[in-house]
C-alpha cells in the first residue's frame, strides 16, 4: 500500500466512532432538519401518518386547521429532538472525541428508539416498526461496541 494511503487510514477514528458520526449525521440532517422542513412527509416516514382536514369530516374548518398545527407541532418536536441528539453525537464523536462518552449518549438513544418503535406499534403503520427496529440494534451495536472496546483494544 502507499504510505499516503496508510496516513490517511492511520487518521481515521475506528470503524464504531465512524458509524456513531454517520449516525449522528443522519440524525441531525433526514431526522431533524428534514423533519422540520417537511413535516407531512416526515410523519409518513416515522410511521404516525397526520390526520388532514380533508381526510376527516370536522364540523368547523377552523377546528380541522387547528388540530392540523397541533399535529405539526408534535412532528417539529420529535425533529428538534433528532437534531439535538445529532448535534450531541457530531460533538462527542468530532470535538470532544471521547469515545466512552459517545458510547453513553448512542446508548442513551436506545430509550428513545424503543418508546418510538412501541408508540408507532400501538398508534402507527405497522410496516414503519421494523425502521425504529433497526434504529433500537444501530443503538445496541453501535453504542455496545463504543463502550466495550477501547481505541486501542484489537477487536477480537
Amino acid at each position: 500500500m502507499s504510505s499516503a494511503f496508510q496516513t490517511f487510514r492511520a487518521n481515521l477514528p475506528p470503524a464504531a466512532e465512524c458509524l456513531a458520526i454517520l449516525v449522528g449525521c443522519m440524525e441531525l440532517t433526514v431526522f431533524g432538519l428534514g423533519g422540520l422542513a417537511n413535516p407531512l412527509e416526515f410523519v409518513k416516514g416515522y410511521g404516525l401518518p397526520l390526520i388532514t382536514s380533508s381526510s376527516t369530516s370536522a364540523t368547523s374548518s377552523e377546528k380541522a386547521t387547528d388540530n392540523e398545527k397541533k399535529q405539526q407541532a408534535y412532528v417539529a418536536a420529535i425533529a428538534a429532538r433528532n437534531v439535538q441528539n445529532g448535534i450531541l453525537l457530531l460533538t462527542l464523536g468530532c470535538y470532544v472525541r471521547d469515545r466512552r462518552a459517545l458510547g453513553f449518549a448512542v446508548m442513551a438513544g436506545l430509550v428513545t428508539t424503543v418508546a418510538d418503535t412501541l408508540i408507532v406499534q400501538w398508534y402507527g403503520a405497522k410496516d414503519a416498526v421494523w425502521g425504529h427496529v433497526f434504529g433500537m440494534f444501530n443503538s445496541a451495536a453501535i453504542g455496545g461496541s463504543l463502550l466495550y472496546w477501547g481505541r486501542n483494544d484489537p477487536l477480537w
